[in-house]
């Protein structure tokens, strides 16, 4: 039934030459290198009609792959059970194809993108909720767009509005933004890279000045200090919390389970640590003996392997404390204790470094190790690996004494 031979493909004179079983060899011209210009037809007849369908460019098909492919459509065209016509199946499928590369938004691409980058976040991008500034800031208005045809002007429009009044919110969004872009380019998406550095340039500088949160004094933290119970759950968190600086932050205390301490150390994984994901040297804090007293109260009051359980299960379960909780402490504090500002737990950390600072400022490296701060540049760090246990140790049992002085 073949006629052709794979030599003469690339030496067929212009015009039509068949190949047997309805193929036929479509020669148009040569290329400016003599490559032979055309493509591959297949001639059927489908209930009593004839057609001549397009199989693909001679220079993209072999003379056996064109054969192949002749014999694909056939057989679907003689299939007993389910014949088609392949003109029309082709057609078909091409315009499913199409009607997939529409689909491809970017409300259609995002939730993919965070799907896969999910295990590079820390908690699966909940902690810093990774997800919302693009599902609040950037979905409602480019959503419904192909991420083909966004263009930087969609995304400055988009973000305009918040780049100077919420500026950490804006930057995080073109920052997830980016992300779902290059994911969606990965995929063999035809989307602009260009379209982010060139928002950032018609968005331009923002305004916005960094914040930082109020700090506590360090001459007016013993009275806060001495009014929270120690019988409280919440109270008795913070007051753990400040005794250790607001080292670990809330996070790794609220959740502090009593596996944790042993031989008067308090192990956390690196992993819990701020800027020590994916790093396995744990991180020790020094437990003092105000410490240990609250440890054992918890010991007595906690029915669970929390240190700070909520009183009520949540799902049959208890689970630890919120930040909130933590945090609305202190914002009852404020009328109380006739505040100036509106002082958070965060602050803790400036108030410990400033109360060191006027102390003993030799005790730099000593303190910074305590706020789990990274001391000196990488070279130097290789080599000092020393974490100033014990000299922590003896550091927050002179904060302690600090915080129950009544001369401040």
């Amino acid at each position: 039934m073949s006629k052709l031979a794979a030599n003469f493909v690339r030496t067929a004179p212009a015009g039509k030459h068949s190949d047997g079983g309805g193929l036929y060899l479509l020669i148009t011209g040569r290329d400016a290198r003599g490559k032979a210009k055309g493509s591959w037809i297949f001639r059927y007849t489908y209930l009593k009609q004839r057609y001549e369908m397009g199989l693909g460019s001679v220079q993209t098909l072999s003379l056996a792959q064109a054969r192949s492919e002749r014999d694909r459509w056939r057989d679907q065209m003689t299939d007993r059970r389910s014949p088609v016509n392949p003109i029309e199946e082709k057609r078909r499928l091409e315009a499913e194809a199409a009607g997939a590369r529409k689909a491809q938004t970017l409300n259609d691409i995002a939730p993919i993108a965070f799907e896969r980058l999910k295990p590079s976040l820390k908690d699966d991008g909940k902690a810093g909720r990774w997800y919302s500034p693009l599902e609040l800031y950037v979905l409602p208005a480019l959503g419904a767009m192909p991420v083909e045809k966004i263009h930087q002007r969609d995304i400055e429009q988009a973000l305009a509005p918040i780049w100077h009044t919420k500026s950490a919110t804006a930057t995080k969004a073109i920052q997830r933004l980016s992300a779902v872009l290059k994911h969606a380019a990965a995929m063999g998406l035809d989307v602009d890279l260009n379209a982010i550095p060139n928002a950032r340039q018609l968005l331009g500088d923002q305004r916005h000045k960094v914040r930082h949160h109020p700090a506590l004094p360090w001459q007016d933290i013993p009275a806060f200090f001495q009014s929270l119970d120690d019988r409280n759950t919440v109270q008795r968190a913070l007051k753990l919390y400040i005794l250790v600086g607001g080292g670990p932050r809330l996070k790794p205390l609220r959740t502090a389970r009593f596996e944790q301490f042993d031989d008067q150390v308090w192990e956390l994984d690196g992993e819990l640590m701020k800027g020590r994901q994916g790093k396995a040297d744990a991180f020790r804090i020094p437990v003092t003996s105000d410490m240990q007293r609250l440890l054992e109260i918890s010991r007595e009051q906690s029915p669970c392997e929390y240190v700070f359980p909520t009183s009520k299960p949540r799902r049959g379960q208890l689970s630890p404390i919120s930040d909130q909780a933590i945090e609305n402490v202190m914002r009852r504090s404020e009328g109380v204790l006739g505040w100036r500002e509106p002082y958070r737990p965060h602050g803790i950390r400036s108030t410990f470094r400033s109360w060191v600072s006027e102390v003993d400022p030799s005790l730099y490296a000593v303190a910074e190790t305590a706020l789990a701060h990274h001391v000196g540049g990488i070279v130097e760090r290789t080599y000092a690996r020393n974490d100033f246990l014990e000299q922590r140790r003896e550091l927050l049992e002179r904060w302690a004494e600090h915080l129950r002085s009544s001369d401040n």
